[in-house]
């Protein structure tokens, strides 16, 4: 089974359609041309976005593309994974859980030395942090760094993806689309098998599933499944993440960010 994999951005244009016919999206530009084009990772919080460059430094950008560094140059250069959950960026570095509150520049080592080495993806739902191992194996951590195993071991061993929303984990599996319900242990099936089999990136947003194909289309998907194809087969060709903030679908395209109306 895949494990889960970290993704980086690009964009070529959006476009939001009906079931019948198509209508064109808008999007902008959003600060200076290649800006972005050293960025690894970005995440959405407080209505900025927080990015991660190749030498591990830190940058927040607000919606007009006003950018400032967090912290020193290249001090998440280990960085492996970046969450955002309750006002902190949570980041795994070289196996340890980290917190950084980007206001006032501070971070600390969250919980044991070590105790995420195995970590393969994670997300944050409802002021917690929910992780898959490479053995398949979720845990939910506290934000304290206490962590427990919910469900069996290697449950989630064919996830590809994993994302958050309306109270539920959603992950890909074998190219078919599954949600869990995290209280009540339960897992189901949502829309038919393989439907997501070409799926390269996905983003919660608005009660909807964003999702990007190899072949650069765009997907939105409702909670039960059903789903429109949103402009043009093709025209995001070279994108393999997004994000989304404030109801807006931010994208990066040779360096430069982009963003249209989710």
């Amino acid at each position: 089974m895949k494990t889960l994999l970290t993704y980086t951005l690009v964009l070529v244009g959006l476009l939001l359609t009906t079931t019948e016919f198509t209508l064109a999206q808008r999007w902008e530009q959003v600060g200076k041309k290649g800006d972005w084009e050293n960025t690894l990772d970005v995440v959405s919080m407080n209505g900025y976005l927080y990015s991660i460059e190749k030498n591990g430094t830190l940058f927040r950008t607000d919606k007009n593309g006003n950018y400032e560094q967090i912290g020193a140059k290249g001090e998440f250069d280990n960085a492996n994974f970046l969450v955002a959950m309750d006002g902190e960026i949570w980041t795994v570095e070289d196996g340890d859980l980290y917190r950084t509150n980007p206001r006032a520049g501070t971070w600390q080592r969250v919980g044991k030395q070590g105790d995420w080495k195995e970590t393969a993806g994670m997300v944050s739902l409802n002021g917690k942090l929910y992780s898959i191992e490479t053995n398949g194996t979720l845990y939910e951590t506290n934000k304290d760094g206490s962590w427990t195993q919910i469900g069996a071991n290697g449950e989630f061993g064919e996830a590809e993806m994993l994302e958050s929303m309306d109270n539920h984990l959603w992950t890909i599996e074998k190219g078919t689309l599954y949600k869990t319900n995290i209280r009540l242990l339960r897992w189901q099936q949502v829309g038919k098998v393989g439907d997501w089999a070409n799926t390269v990136a996905m983003v919660a947003d608005g009660g909807y599933l964003w999702s990007v194909e190899k072949d650069g289309t765009l997907f939105r998907t409702d909670k039960n499944g059903a789903y429109q194809q949103i402009g043009e087969k093709g025209l995001l060709s070279e994108v393999n993440l997004i994000v989304a903030m404030d109801g807006m679908l931010y994208v990066v395209e040779n360096g430069t960010l982009y963003r249209t109306k989710g």
